[in-house]
């Protein structure tokens, strides 16, 4: 991540004005540049570099355009390699990030394949338990409904299949 020297370099301004700008687009508040080392020196991520890039090359590109009576040796030279690597490294931050974000996507969808398939089985298996106690609710009020005769001789199908009533 590049310091506000090497963006002053890289796009022909001055430090100040480099300091300047990161003031005007806000990059401190929004996170894309905070003070690291020792020393403190202002460090600015990817994005934030790739806005002020834009930001300085386009106003050198606005005063170019409105002071044609000056001469082109007083223009600073805007150095267009380092702004394309700067971009360049913002694309591969981003290519990073999806790849990542890719893989965790992958390993949520085989979790919820694998909860699905629990679900199922747990599903399943309620209904299998609400059948049988469907019909042990059904043998019980069947019980409950037969008379003292019925019950010794198993009549009304008290008795189940292959019981003999003789």
């Amino acid at each position: 991540m590049p310091t506000i020297k090497e963006i002053a370099d890289a796009t022909g301004r001055g430090k100040s004005t480099v300091t300047r700008a990161v003031k005007e687009l806000g990059l401190r508040e929004s996170g894309h540049a905070s003070p690291d080392g020792a020393r403190g020196a202002l460090i600015i991520d990817a994005e934030g570099a790739s806005m002020l890039a834009d930001y300085l090359t386009k106003n050198t590109e606005s005063r170019q355009s409105g002071d044609d009576t000056q001469g082109k040796e007083q223009q600073p030279q805007v150095d267009i390699e380092a702004i394309v690597s700067v971009y360049r490294e913002r694309i591969e931050d981003l290519k990073a990030q999806i790849e990542g974000l890719n893989a965790q996507l992958k390993t949520k969808d085989d979790q919820i394949k694998e909860l699905s398939c629990a679900l199922e089985n747990a599903q399943s298996a309620a209904k299998e338990a609400q059948d049988e106690t469907r019909r042990s609710h059904d043998r019980v009020v069947l019980m409950a409904s037969a008379g003292v005769w019925e019950r010794l001789t198993g009549f009304k199908g008290l008795l189940g299949p292959g019981v003999d009533t003789e």
